[in-house]
């Protein structure tokens, strides 16, 4: 049975080396992984009426509306409201960390570390 993990990310090189992790994580796991993408806030709201997921990895810094916002709104529906979010970004000031702790499960800085990604995301996924 396959994992849905909805990334919302704009940048391509991003969403590209992202989904390379994803497919190595699936392999070492022996589960497929179902990546849905999406590269707005906008977008993220659209796909996740229809869809289930087991994690979200959410950037920050996105064309129509910030990943907090993003966040808040996917934490108002049932279908969200359990569901981990990780916060994938190179925006991480000391005020930004008190924050995300509060809104995110966890967080991934940028550029990403291979071995950190693999670790929290395997976490998350309950592997």
């Amino acid at each position: 049975m396959a994992v849905r993990v909805l990334l919302v990310e704009d940048n391509p090189h991003n969403i590209r080396l992202i989904e390379q992790l994803l497919g190595d994580i699936s392999e070492e796991i022996g589960k497929e992984i179902d990546l849905i993408k999406a590269d707005s806030g906008k977008l993220a709201l659209q796909v996740a009426e229809d869809k289930e997921v087991a994690l979200v990895l959410m950037d920050i810094s996105l064309p129509d509306m910030d990943g907090i916002s993003i966040t808040k709104e996917l934490k108002k529906l049932e279908s969200f409201a359990h569901i981990p979010f990780i916060v994938v970004t190179a925006h991480v000031l000391p005020n930004d960390a008190e924050t995300f702790k509060i809104i995110f499960e966890d967080s991934i800085a940028k550029p990403i570390d291979e071995e950190v990604f693999f670790t929290k995301v395997k976490k998350w996924l309950g592997e």
